[in-house]
């Protein structure tokens, strides 16, 4: 991180919009719905908007900063999942992101964060399927984990990734003034 960008992120501005999003993740992380009735700890929520708001409008430091506020946060707002479920969803918010934002940071164009998100929802889906096997699984004690991993682990984050693709893309250009400071 060049010292231009960490004093970016670092100054009142710039944390004010990620304390902002952050918050506004913990909102939408309640806004939760299970997608499948054989696996209904695989809950569905937008938080995840919240975090690729902050990688694509202030960088990759910006999104880890939100992300782990919106998680911390949302540990002791609404503690159902436990430190297991937050854990879950930072693993895979953090594989989807990550990749999204720093292959958008490379070159601001609509076409980069498509690519980056379409490899982010793959990155997610393989770190999802890991962590399932050898943390969260063990860690909820759930047995035989392995039998979740194809007809639900890898299409929950299939559809979690596209809809969160499709939302980011309708509405970071319009959100980009707000985001970036220019509307006072």
């Amino acid at each position: 991180m060049t010292a231009q960008t960490k004093s970016r992120i670092l100054s009142t501005a710039g944390l004010t919009r990620i304390a902002i999003l952050a918050a506004a993740g913990v909102a939408l992380s309640m806004l939760e719905f299970p997608v499948f009735a054989g696996a209904p700890f695989y809950k569905l929520d937008p938080s995840g908007l919240a975090v690729m708001l902050a990688g694509f409008s202030m960088g990759f430091p910006a999104g880890v900063l939100t992300l782990l506020i919106k998680d911390l946060v949302s540990l002791l707002v609404h503690p159902s999942g436990g430190w297991v479920g937050q854990l879950a969803d930072f693993i895979a918010l953090f594989a989807f992101f990550a990749p999204a934002s720093l292959v958008y940071f490379r070159k601001k164009t609509r076409l980069n964060a498509l690519i980056g998100m379409i490899i982010g929802i793959a990155v997610m889906t393989v770190a999802a399927v890991l962590a399932n096997l050898y943390i969260l699984f063990p860690a909820y004690g759930v047995p035989n984990g392995e039998s979740y991993i194809l007809p639900f682990t890898v299409p929950f984050n299939l559809i979690k990734g596209a809809a969160l693709t499709i939302v980011t893309f309708l509405i970071y250009k319009p959100l980009s003034p707000i985001l970036h400071g220019k509307i006072k």
